[in-house]
C-alpha cells in the first residue's frame, strides 16, 4: 500500500464505495460517492466553490456532536478541555500535514485580515519600510498593508501589464534591502493565474525581507509544500476550497522566526498560560500560537474539520488533476459559445476558477443563473466558474444550457 493512497482517481458514474480497489499500487476513489457528501449536489450545479464551498454531511455530523455535547455537558471545562480544543488541534494536524507543516507551527484565526494584521506587527518599519504586492491580489492585502501606512511603512503595488498576471520581474525589480515584507497571492483571484511562489520566496529571502503567502484560492486544490515553497508565512481560510464555511483560517510561521515574534496584534489565548488569568504579564506561546488572539470560533473548527476530512482524503494532487480536465472542458464549453475566456489556458498556470466574459451585465446573469441552480459568481464584466472535485461535465453542460437562454 502507498504512503499516500490518493494518488489514482477513477471517476466513476455510478456506485457507493469510495475506495474500488487498488490499481499499479494505487486507490481509486469513486466521485459519486464524494457527491453524495454534500446535499446541494443534488439540486444544483454548484461551480462556486472558489467562492464558498459547499457544506458537506460530515461537517454538518461534527458540528451537531459539538452542539449535543454543549448542551449536555453544560459546564465549560469538559466542553472546551475534552471538545473544542482537541477538534482544534486536531484540525492543526490535519491541515499541517496538507502543506507540510507541524501544528506547532500552526496558528489559527479568524480570518486572513487578522493573520495579516498579526504579522505586521511584529515588524519594525524604522529599519525597513516597503510591503510589496501586486495590484491583482485580494483586497485585504492591500487594505491591511496601508494600514500601516501610520506605523512609517510604504506600500508598493505591483502593476500588471495585461491584466492577467504579475511577471517575476516585477517583483524582482520592486524587491530591495528597504523591503520588510513580500505578499505573495499564489493563485490570482481575478484570473486564477499561478504565480511562481517559490521564486518570489527566494528573491525576498536573498534581499532580507519577510514573504507572507496568501494561499487563499489555492489551498486544497494547488499542491504546496511550505518548507520547500521557501516562505517565512503562509495563510488561507477554510471557506472556499476546503469546504470548511466562514470564520477560520490558518497562519504558518516558520519554526526559527517564532521566538523573534512580538505581535502587537494579540490576546490571551496568544499566551503561554492562558487560563492563569495573569493580567499584569505578557508572556507569548513558544510556538505559533503566540499569533492567535481571543477566544475562537468554536463550532467553525468542528465544520472545518469536516471538510478538511474530504479534502485530505482525496489529496490536493489528485484534485487538482480532475479539476484541470473539467477546466480544459469549461473552456472548450466557453469557446464554442463564442465567450472569452480570461484565464490562463495553460493547465500548469492557473489554479481552479475560470473567468468567462458576458458583457457589462455579468451581475444580472450571475443572478439569472442562480434562478436556474447554477451557482457562479461575477467579477467586473465576466462570471467566475469554479468547478471542484466532485463536479461533473453535466453540471458544466447544464451551465452553458442556461447561458444560452440567458443570453
Amino acid at each position: 500500500m502507498p504512503s499516500d493512497p490518493c494518488t489514482w482517481i477513477t471517476w466513476k458514474s455510478m456506485g457507493s464505495d469510495r475506495s474500488t480497489g487498488w490499481k499499479d499500487g494505487q486507490m481509486a476513489i469513486d466521485v459519486e460517492s464524494y457527491r453524495a457528501e454534500f446535499p446541494v449536489l443534488q439540486q444544483k450545479a454548484y461551480l462556486i466553490s472558489a467562492s464558498l464551498g459547499p457544506v458537506s454531511s460530515r461537517a454538518r455530523r461534527y458540528l451537531q456532536e459539538y452542539v449535543d455535547v454543549w448542551a449536555e455537558e453544560g459546564a465549560p471545562d469538559p466542553v472546551w478541555m475534552d471538545h473544542i480544543f482537541p477538534r482544534m488541534g486536531q484540525l492543526k494536524a490535519t491541515f499541517g500535514a496538507m502543506i507540510g507543516a507541524t501544528r506547532d507551527e500552526l496558528a489559527i484565526t479568524v480570518n486572513v485580515s487578522l493573520a495579516l494584521a498579526a504579522i505586521m506587527s511584529c515588524i519594525d518599519f524604522s529599519k525597513r519600510r516597503k510591503i510589496v504586492l501586486s495590484e491583482l491580489d485580494f483586497p485585504t492585502d492591500g487594505h491591511v498593508s496601508l494600514a500601516h501606512r501610520r506605523r512609517g511603512a510604504e506600500v508598493v503595488f505591483l502593476k500588471s501589464s495585461d491584466g492577467l498576471t504579475i511577471p517575476l520581474e516585477a517583483y524582482r525589480d520592486a524587491i530591495d534591502e528597504d523591503t520588510a515584507l513580500v505578499i505573495v497571492n499564489r493563485v490570482l483571484y481575478r484570473t486564477s493565474a499561478l504565480l511562481d511562489a517559490k521564486e518570489i520566496c527566494r528573491m525576498a529571502r536573498e534581499a532580507g525581507a519577510w514573504t507572507v503567502v496568501d494561499d487563499f484560492h489555492g489551498a486544497g486544490i494547488v499542491p504546496v509544500d511550505v518548507r520547500d515553497l521557501g516562505c517565512d508565512f503562509y495563510t488561507t481560510g477554510v471557506l472556499k476550497w476546503l469546504c470548511g464555511g466562514p470564520g477560520l483560517a490558518f497562519l504558518y510561521a516558520r519554526r526559527d522566526l517564532l521566538p523573534t515574534l512580538e505581535p502587537l496584534v494579540t490576546g490571551w489565548f496568544a499566551t503561554r498560560e492562558p487560563f492563569s488569568f495573569d493580567l499584569q504579564h505578557l508572556d507569548y506561546h513558544a510556538g505559533a500560537r503566540r499569533l492567535e488572539h481571543g477566544t475562537p470560533a468554536a463550532p467553525v473548527a468542528f465544520i472545518a474539520q469536516g471538510g478538511l476530512d474530504i479534502v485530505t482524503e482525496v489529496g490536493p494532487t489528485n484534485i487538482r488533476e480532475r479539476q484541470q480536465d473539467l477546466i480544459e472542458y469549461l473552456m472548450a464549453g466557453a469557446d464554442d459559445a463564442g465567450l472569452p475566456v480570461r484565464t490562463p489556458r495553460d493547465r500548469h498556470a492557473r489554479g481552479g476558477m475560470v473567468n468567462i466574459g458576458v458583457g457589462q451585465e455579468a451581475e444580472k446573469v450571475c443572478h439569472a443563473l442562480l434562478d436556474r441552480d447554477v451557482c457562479t459568481d461575477f467579477r467586473g464584466d465576466g462570471i467566475r466558474v469554479s468547478p471542484h472535485f466532485f463536479n461533473t461535465e453535466a453540471d458544466i453542460d447544464r451551465l452553458f444550457s442556461a447561458l444560452r437562454d440567458i443570453l
